[in-house]
């Protein structure tokens, strides 16, 4: 069988959420030796990305671009859009997973044209996709009340977590907090910072934390910045909190593991999410971590996480002061060969392919 993928979305070099799906899933579908031929399809658009695409590990594999409307589908049998986009072609069977739907059910975590983008994308998929992957049962369930007409032709499939997660020594952590200039106990935030992401009742909730205790402990907040960053960089500025609150930017997947080792806590209690990769990776790593009591993070934490409401500040507050001083609490480390393993979203997501 000859499969297509769709790997624009990944023609990035820091790769965080679709990306890393993207690059994950075709590299475990390589290892599954199934006697199946991939064609790595890029828009030509992302040319002048080229240092980024995919390189292929077995020979059956191959890179290739293609531009709509001029692209012909000949002699392929199964044509995955992973970000949610497909392109204009008649022939092979059409699959599309579709990662969350924010920009639907809220207007104020993305701007009008995003939105009104991604709406006309995800009715696309709904009317000619042939199956439709959700990563979640949260993000398929709100998928089907937007688009009802395909809930026979939807699924779920999670993400995986990636083998270099798992509870690093005291001198990998040293190193990383050393690099990014992180002088004793914190907690970690890891994703996007943006409107979706929670982060202004975050930094309260932390602070308030820090008051009633005394400690000098920090809140590290990874990631870049995005949509709704004046707020969150004034919010800063205004609290003169730049010590407390460190913003390093994107951390590169090497630091990842031993900054996760490092934490007290993962504080992730963000308004939406699709999956929550930071959750599985902090689990893997053996860290404590308080997440939202909605959307798929609860669905992916479950019982080994404790769950707040992101819209109340006092109960934040109040879990993430619990995490914290729960010292004699045994971390529970997540392993990754479980059910959230990237080979079991391999062989999940071939077994749409030929369903």
């Amino acid at each position: 069988m000859r499969i297509a993928i769709d790997a624009s979305s990944a023609a990035i070099s820091k790769k965080t959420g679709v990306a890393k799906y993207i690059t994950r899933l075709i590299e475990h579908l390589e290892g599954l030796n199934e006697g199946n031929e991939y064609r790595i399809y890029y828009r030509l658009s992302r040319w002048k990305k080229r240092e980024y695409f995919y390189r292929p590990r077995r020979q059956t594999t191959k890179v290739r671009l293609f531009q709509e409307p001029f692209f012909r589908a000949a002699g392929i049998d199964v044509f995955h859009g992973p970000d949610a986009r497909l392109p204009r072609i008649r022939g092979p069977k059409l699959v599309a997973t579709v990662h969350d739907l924010f920009s639907l059910v809220s207007d104020e975590f993305a701007d009008e044209d995003f939105r009104r983008k991604k709406a006309a994308q995800y009715k696309d998929i709904a009317e000619r996709a042939d199956r439709i992957i959700c990563v979640s049962e949260s993000t398929r369930s709100d998928f089907v009340r937007f688009f009802p007409e395909a809930a026979a032709k939807t699924c779920v499939i999670y993400e995986g977590v990636d083998e270099q997660f798992y509870p690093r020594p005291d001198s990998e952590v040293m190193r990383v907090k050393e690099k990014y200039g992180i002088p004793g106990d914190y907690v970690l935030y890891v994703g996007a910072l943006s409107k979706r992401k929670n982060i202004i009742r975050m930094f309260d909730a932390f602070r308030q934390v820090r008051r009633q205790t005394g400690s000098d402990i920090q809140f590290v907040a990874a990631g870049k910045l995005t949509y709704g960053k004046e707020e969150i960089l004034k919010y800063i500025e205004d609290n003169r909190c730049e010590r407390e609150i460190p913003l390093p930017g994107y951390v590169a997947d090497e630091d990842l593991p031993a900054l996760y080792s490092g934490a007290r806590v993962l504080l992730f209690t963000t308004l939406y999410e699709g999956f929550g990769l930071p959750i599985l990776e902090a689990l893997a790593c053996g860290t404590p971590v308080v997440t939202s009591n909605m959307s798929a993070t609860a669905e992916v934490g479950g019982a080994l996480v404790r769950q707040a409401n992101p819209t109340s500040v006092e109960e934040i507050a109040s879990c993430l002061g619990e995490a914290l001083s729960d010292s004699g609490r045994e971390r529970v480390s997540l392993n990754p060969a479980g059910r959230f393993s990237w080979g079991r979203t391999a062989e999940l997501t071939l077994g749409e392919y030929v369903s």
